[in-house]
C-alpha cells in the first residue's frame, strides 16, 4: 500500500528503512529511501512505523495471570 503518495513510497519500503537501528526520525527514513517529505501527510504514519520497529518482546506488558 502506498503511504507517501508524493514520493510513491510503499509501506514495505518505509518499514524496511525504519527497521534500521540507526534511524531516529522520519527524515532519516526518507533519506534512506532517497526521497524528501513534501506535503507531510505521511509523517505521522512514518513515525508510527519507526516506533513499531522499536517495540520488542521485552517492551510489551505481561498478561495478567
Amino acid at each position: 500500500m502506498y503511504v507517501c503518495i508524493c514520493n510513491a513510497l510503499r509501506d514495505r519500503d518505509l518499514k524496511a528503512a525504519a527497521a534500521d537501528p540507526s534511524v531516529k526520525s522520519a527524515a532519516c527514513v526518507f533519506k534512506r529511501c532517497d526521497a524528501k517529505p513534501k506535503c507531510g501527510r505521511c509523517l505521522p504514519d512514518v513515525a508510527d512505523m519507526i516506533a513499531a520497529t522499536r517495540i520488542g518482546a521485552d517492551d510489551l506488558p505481561a498478561a495478567a495471570e
